[in-house]
């Protein structure tokens, strides 16, 4: 095996980073809401970037260019209606969603 393999060097690299974050994490829990919610202690931003993330990751890495494969361009729209649906979940549900999780 070629260890001086710039994929195999980045990928150990990678590797022992997320083992590094991981310790770090696992040293900053204390408890069960510490894992789950980051003892509350993100912002809004951050909360809802993740939230989206985890909303859609599947979609747009799939069916959106997926839709666009099948239909064409015009399906593009998708997207802009995503946009505009994140937009008013977080205008509107987000704040109500922290209180009546606290």
């Amino acid at each position: 095996m070629d260890f001086s393999n710039p994929t195999l060097i980045t990928f150990v690299v990678y590797i022992v980073a997320m083992i590094l974050i991981g310790l770090v994490a696992y040293r900053a829990t204390k408890n069960f809401d510490d894992y789950i919610l980051g003892g509350r202690s993100l912002g809004s931003f951050v909360t809802a970037l993740s939230a989206g993330a985890s909303d859609m990751s599947g979609w747009l890495l799939m069916g959106l260019p997926g839709a666009i494969f099948v239909a064409g361009l015009s399906e593009s729209w998708i997207a802009i209606g995503l946009i505009a649906g994140a937009w008013l979940n977080w205008l509107f549900v987000a704040g109500r969603l922290r209180v009546h999780t606290e």
